[in-house]
């Protein structure tokens, strides 16, 4: 299916893909991006398919094609330029238990437990000021940080909320509801203290991606950049990251939480 604006765009705003081919165009990658030619890739994901992109376009509801036959086994084919199985996308064609490519950069290559850079075992002086570890977890009902406007969403899942343990919130006075303070060394925000059990003593679970207001339901945005917001973003230090993928510890920051911004 070929979907067609609603709407022209407002201001500036054009969709995803435009933005990353115009990007890839001014760096320098446009021969791998068709020259920026959205139409071009179009065609280029349509081809196996038969279907052509003036088909598409005249049939806004869309086409039916059969689905290609699942191959099996694919990796162990016969590659008949190299006479040898296709193989992985490895420089052995092998599944590689000892990774080559991390040791050709001087990375492990095996894998192996490794402390994250922000907890209590590993700062334990950070940890006497933040003794709890933050987490985050998107709501199932949106997409990322878009769709809190729709009130027959909002009305699953009103607020940003922080997840903790009936232990965590009887030692820091914390009840169902009651809006609390999460804060890092880089930051500190709000949301709804939701009390579970599913979720580990000592464990904060904040859910990400809360700006947008809802008029319909009079439930308010929040400020992206301000304390009294809830940009999970806020909490997470900039100078830590994993040091092979360039991560950052969403899911392993020390932390602390409070009832009242103080």
């Amino acid at each position: 299916q070929l979907r067609e604006a609603v709407v022209p765009p407002l201001y500036e705003r054009r969709s995803d893909v435009a933005i990353i081919f115009d990007l890839a165009t001014r760096l320098g990658l446009g021969a791998e991006f068709w020259g920026g030619d959205l139409e071009a890739g179009y065609r280029h994901l349509l081809a196996p398919s038969g279907v052509s992109l003036e088909t598409l376009a005249a049939m806004p509801h869309g086409i039916s094609v059969p689905r290609a036959p699942h191959r099996y086994r694919k990796f162990g084919e016969l590659d008949e330029t190299r006479g040898a199985p296709r193989g992985f996308a490895t420089s052995t064609r092998k599944v590689e238990i000892f990774a080559l490519k991390f040791a050709e950069h001087g990375l492990p290559a095996l894998p192996a437990y490794v402390e994250p850079a922000l907890s209590p075992l590993s700062r334990p002086d950070l940890a006497e000021r933040f003794p709890l570890v933050l987490t985050n977890a998107k709501r199932p009902q949106y997409m990322h940080s878009q769709l809190r406007g729709l009130p027959s969403l909002r009305k699953t899942a009103p607020n940003p909320t922080a997840e903790i343990h009936p232990e965590t919130a009887a030692e820091y006075g914390i009840r169902a509801g009651q809006w609390i303070v999460v804060e890092t060394p880089s930051g500190r925000v709000r949301a709804q203290a939701q009390i579970s059990d599913a979720i580990l003593p000592g464990v904060v679970c904040c859910s990400h991606g809360w700006w947008e207001a809802c008029a319909e339901l009079g439930l308010p945005g929040f400020d992206p950049f301000s304390e009294a917001g809830a940009n999970q973003n806020l909490l997470v230090l900039n100078d830590v990251h994993d040091p092979v993928s360039g991560g950052t510890p969403h899911r392993s920051t020390l932390c602390r939480v409070s009832v009242t911004l103080s």
